[in-house]
């Protein structure tokens, strides 16, 4: 064990020990995590720095030795998911001020499965973390306070897609272990036959299932469950838990011989239907968390679509391009889950201040708003939003310019699906820039509001700001940024590869992305290099002319007094063009609620009722059948096999009986 292990095995260790001490006090808990997240970073930052980290060994109960050990490909992972850890935990402190301690045991245990399944040398126990996983996240969902109704449904299909998830990388794992004889992580030979391509279906749709990608999402388990859980427990599902999913796909995808183009074409075209559906989806939410877990949806798809770009591209034998689509894909896992976690603590802040989940309801900020927790807030939205220099504009740009050079790809049909994905891509970008300025606009940047009781905790605001300067951080530090993924993009590919950096025109060496020849002209920091000369001339124009008096008067409303019901603009207005326009798409059935007794016009109605659109799609109403042939063919098994008839079940045991003998006469 050298020192970085001893950091790991501590971080591992304290991680279920704060689910221990969350049972004395909540808030020890909490503090626990966040110092055994701070050795994890260490450790992580460490293994990339120095080439690995190797922590406590044990002997399995197979009798394989088992290790706590970090490579580059799982330090990149724990790198991550420690900085999330550390704000996700801090913000508990404040956030969490409910008597039962159950919620931060769940959020502990959750933390620490995470953190066993990644640093774990073994597929058996990344089992045992996975499972741990789906529980305990689980039972953090089932701790929302709400309709106790909802909660529970939101809990059980997120526990169903769990277990389905589960029983998809059994096989997976079930397939490795035939072709290596080991659970440890050991790479498959390439004249495994059509074994590899067995174990990278499962464990596509295994781990697409945490991931929340098309087809296993929308209005499915994930924006129920995020949406439905408390703040911190959504930062961490959206955040860690689908990384997870992530880290497993690119784990078993590292351990399988040089894929197929299918393989890459399969991954693609998910990918690409998730980020159009997922951005879609987004720009139509008026849900604070519900409009954020959609855009989990929209940047796991674009990880797919990266990594669908790289599996084709190494098939065909373009190296270049296959290392420039895998450094998006890891930058781009990196920046969705610092900015998504910003934006899902941001609205436990809205809950805090507003006491609502509903855009049309918050209508801004509170006065007193911690200013460092707006900034942060702002520097998330927009990197989702995908504005320069911000993280998410970079690693949208690289899988952007990555989807150009389809025209590369052989075959035919593979050039088309590039060709949809870069499309789609595109399209999904306007959209979700929608579904963001939406976001920021009807929560912080209304005009502030007295909150209904008191100031929101103070305690909210710096884990917040945390986070967003992290993503400011590695937006504007974005070639050097890339080059310190290099152990992790090599240990997925499994040589030594280079981070796609050089210079270009006047831009000094090491400053510019370039994604190889003919391509790579125009890199990420050209953007806002032009962006701050175009303002420069502007404010410069600004400054010499002479001011003038600016005269103010009240926003017409159509006739109407301002702030009239129904006269008010609002976050179901602000999407209602895009709802218009992609009608083929959105297919949607009204809600009606009864509200009691009201009056319009000094005459009492007796009865009324609230009318909501609920946005259907094709995936719900799938599943939905689904779960009805599923219940028809229970039910008649039920009445064929359990009639409750006394003779039938005395024939079902002599059966049995009898088949029992006769397998041991014949064994």
């Amino acid at each position: 064990m050298d020192a970085l292990g001893l950091l790991l095995t501590a971080a591992v260790v304290g991680l279920f020990g704060a689910a221990v001490a969350s049972v004395l006090r909540p808030k020890a808990g909490y503090w626990v995590a966040l110092v055994s997240s701070v050795l994890l970073f260490v450790a992580a930052l460490g293994a990339l720095l120095y080439g690995g980290a190797h922590g406590i060994q044990w002997a399995g109960p197979l009798g394989e030795t088992e290790t706590l050990a970090l490579d580059g490909l799982s330090a990149f992972f724990a790198l991550a998911a420690s900085i999330v850890w550390m704000a996700t935990s801090a913000y508990s402190v404040a956030y969490d001020d409910r008597s039962s301690p159950l919620l931060a045991m769940f959020y502990s245990l959750t933390l620490g499965a995470i953190a066993l399944l990644i640093a774990c040398t073994s597929f058996l126990y990344f089992l045992i973390g996975w499972e741990t996983m789906t529980l305990a996240s689980y039972g953090m969902i089932l701790q929302a306070r709400g309709r106790s109704g909802r909660i529970f449904d939101a809990a059980f299909v997120f526990l169903a897609f769990g277990e389905a998830s589960t029983l998809f990388i059994l096989v997976a794992v079930a397939g490795l272990r035939f072709a290596s004889g080991s659970f440890l992580e050991t790479p498959v030979a390439a004249t495994a036959g059509l074994l590899p391509s067995v174990v990278f279906a499962c464990a596509l749709v295994g781990f697409g299932l945490k991931m929340g990608v098309a087809p296993f999402h929308m209005s499915e388990w994930l924006p129920i469950a995020h949406s439905s859980a408390p703040s911190n427990a959504s930062a961490v599902l959206s955040s860690t838990l689908t990384l997870a999913g992530v880290y497993g796909l690119f784990r078993v995808l590292s351990l399988l011989p040089g894929p197929p183009v299918w393989w890459g074409a399969v991954v693609l075209g998910i990918g690409a239907v998730s980020v159009l559906l997922g951005a879609l989806f987004a720009s139509v939410s008026e849900h604070t968390k519900g409009l954020p877990a959609y855009s989990t949806i929209e940047n796991n798809g674009l990880v797919l679509v990266a990594l669908g770009v790289a599996l084709i591209a190494q098939s065909e034998n373009l190296i270049d391009l296959m290392v420039f689509a895998l450094f998006a894909a890891f930058y781009q896992a990196l920046a969705h889950a610092l900015a998504k976690t910003a934006v899902f603590l941001a609205a436990g802040y809205v809950e805090h201040s507003a006491h609502t989940f509903d855009l049309n309801s918050v209508r801004g900020r509170v006065k007193g708003t911690d200013a460092v927790g707006f900034a942060g807030t702002v520097a998330a939205v927009l990197s989702l939003a995908a504005a320069p220099p911000l993280a998410g504009f970079v690693s949208e740009w690289m899988i952007l310019e990555a989807l150009f050079q389809s025209y590369r790809f052989t075959p035919q049909a593979t050039q088309f699906i590039g060709l949809l994905a870069g499309a789609a891509v595109a399209l999904a970008a306007g959209l979700i820039l929608v579904a963001m300025v939406k976001f920021l606009g009807f929560t912080l940047l209304w005009k502030p509001t007295p909150g209904p009781s008191g100031r929101p905790s103070r305690g909210l605001g710096l884990p917040i700001a945390f986070v967003g300067a992290v993503v400011v951080g590695i937006g504007v530090m974005a070639p050097w940024v890339l080059r310190f993924l290099t152990p992790a993009v090599s240990g997925f590919f499994g040589a030594p590869v280079t981070a796609p950096t050089g210079g270009l025109l006047s831009i000094p060496i090491g400053w510019s992305i370039l994604s190889g020849a003919p391509f790579g002209i125009l890199s990420p920091p050209v953007v806002p290099l032009g962006l701050l000369a175009g303002s420069a001339v502007a404010l410069g124009y600004y400054a010499l002319g002479r001011r003038r008096p600016s005269r103010r008067v009240p926003i017409w409303m159509a006739g109407s007094p301002e702030g009239r019901p129904g006269e008010t603009y609002t976050a179901f207005g602000y999407s209602t063009g895009i709802r218009v326009m992609m009608d083929s798409v959105l297919w949607t059935r009204e809600v009606r609620t009864r509200s009691g007794q009201v009056t319009t016009a000094g005459i009492a109605s007796p009865v009324a009722y609230n009318v909501e659109l609920e946005v259907l799609d094709v995936f719900k109403l799938f599943y939905d059948q689904l779960v009805r042939v599923g219940e028809s063919i229970a039910s008649g098994l039920k009445r064929g096999i359990m009639p409750g008839r006394l003779g039938q079940y005395l024939a079902y045991i002599l059966v049995v009986a009898l088949v029992v003998v006769i397998y041991v006469a014949a064994t």
